[in-house]
């Protein structure tokens, strides 16, 4: 009778233990979980805010810049209509096409409403711009609202009066927007700050949590099994734990790769590696659509004088300087990159050869004519320009395309600097 009792009580041992252990590890199991999803969406609700930032960075700088589209596409409007020569179609659409574009972006950086699925609360600072004081959203629809009349009237005089209209607020809008631009980058790195510290939180949270779990589970479960069964649990405890952790590390590490293989970090544009697949993609779209494109390689003049003269600091800013001024000119669907030293390479997308050579005299000219002030020392800087334009030849691989744009430069290297040149593909095969 003992020996059934003795059993009967073994057998309601196991049995508690039995409970009390799977309780524990499901316990155990579910925290895990809820650190997990937590930390996820965290995370997730981290990286898109900084996608919000980075988009409306990048509006406001487009709005800055169409401001100056939208000046222009009046003047040559003008002209136009003075020389009794009409404008072609596709410039008629770009000025209309501008005109919206601009009365968009003001609306969806003044409402914070960027898109049906990512909308960002307005700083006060902000508000204060477009609906206080500056009045920048009121002040940018009358513009365009003034633009939209140039178009519309046929008096010239009446014309001429709207277009002085437009150019004594255009400097003056200019300004405002770039401060603007300058405010949401300020704001942005803001963002990215607490992101940061975010993630210091989320990361401190989770080891403090993994920390008491262990103490206040793990830790009892180890004094009611036996030996095995405490080393099995802790072994997998310590995988998860590590699965977890190298997950999220390698998520992080993943996309901070991807931006340092793609992005130059001193100009922060695009840098060669993603060149060739974009140019391919070009090609692609003009053997099928018969869409012209062009290609140009940019070499700062006696770049290296500027180095010798005034230091690798001065050179730095230099570069910075060109990627913003050269930035603010090309079209929202042109593309600007890096390729390495004092070289870039603009790519011009859907654009005639005059309308090519016209936008980088535009570039060279405004380089040129650009104040460089590097800390009180003024510096002098041209650029020598090899275009390369897809109705010269019809070649197809993206390695001619460049070396028809470099012999192209060092011709204008050779010829004085300061200057644009575009070569026939036949005359580099017989330079070669």
């Amino acid at each position: 009778m003992q020996d059934i009792s003795g059993m009967k009580l073994k057998h309601s041992s196991d049995q508690g233990i039995y409970h009390s252990t799977t309780w524990r590890y499901l316990l155990a199991i579910l925290i895990i979980a809820l650190l997990s999803t937590s930390a996820y969406y965290t995370l997730q609700s981290a990286l898109s805010d900084s996608e919000a930032t980075a988009y409306i960075v990048n509006l406001s700088g487009r709005q800055r810049m169409l401001s100056q589209h939208v000046a222009l596409d009046a003047h040559r409007f003008h002209q136009a209509k003075l020389a009794e020569s009409p404008l072609p179609p596709e410039a008629i659409s770009l000025m209309k096409q501008n005109i919206i574009d601009m009365r968009t972006a003001n609306r969806q950086l003044s409402s914070g409403i960027l898109s049906d699925s990512m909308t960002v609360d307005l700083s006060i600072p902000m508000r204060e711009m477009y609906f206080g004081e500056m009045n920048l959203y009121g002040r940018v629809n009358r513009y365009l609202d003034i633009a939209q009349k140039i178009q519309s009237i046929t008096d010239n005089d009446a014309r001429r009066t709207y277009l002085k209209r437009i150019d004594s607020v255009s400097e003056q809008l200019l300004q405002d927007l770039n401060t603007v631009v300058k405010q949401y980058q300020v704001e942005g790195e803001q963002r990215l700050e607490k992101i940061e510290d975010l993630e210091l939180i989320v990361w401190i949270a989770t080891l403090v949590a993994l920390l008491l779990e262990v103490l206040l589970i793990f830790r009892p479960m180890v004094a009611i099994v036996v030996s095995a069964q405490k080393a099995q649990a802790r072994t997998l405890e310590n995988l998860e734990e590590m699965v977890e952790l190298r997950t999220i590390k390698l998520e992080i590490a993943n996309k901070k790769l991807k931006e340092i293989a793609t992005i130059d970090p001193l100009t922060k544009l695009k840098n060669r590696l993603t060149l060739e697949t974009d140019v391919e993609g070009l090609i692609e779209a003009s053997e099928k659509n018969h869409v012209p494109f062009a290609l140009s390689i940019i070499d700062v003049d006696w770049f290296k004088e500027v180095n010798d003269t005034f230091g690798h600091p001065a050179g730095d800013y230099v570069l910075k300087e060109l990627a913003t001024l050269m930035t603010a000119i090309i079209r929202e669907y042109d593309h600007l990159y890096r390729a390495g030293g004092e070289e870039f390479v603009l790519v011009l997308n859907r654009v005639k050869h005059s309308e090519a050579l016209f936008i980088l005299e535009k570039l060279r000219k405004t380089i040129a004519q650009h104040n460089f002030n590097f800390e009180g020392s003024p510096i002098n800087i041209t650029v020598s320009v090899g275009l390369y334009h897809s109705s010269q030849s019809d070649l197809g691989r993206v390695q001619d395309i460049v070396r028809v744009a470099d012999h192209a430069l060092y011709i204008a290297k050779n010829s004085g600097r300061n200057r644009i040149q575009s070569v026939k593909p036949d005359e580099v095969r017989q330079t070669a």
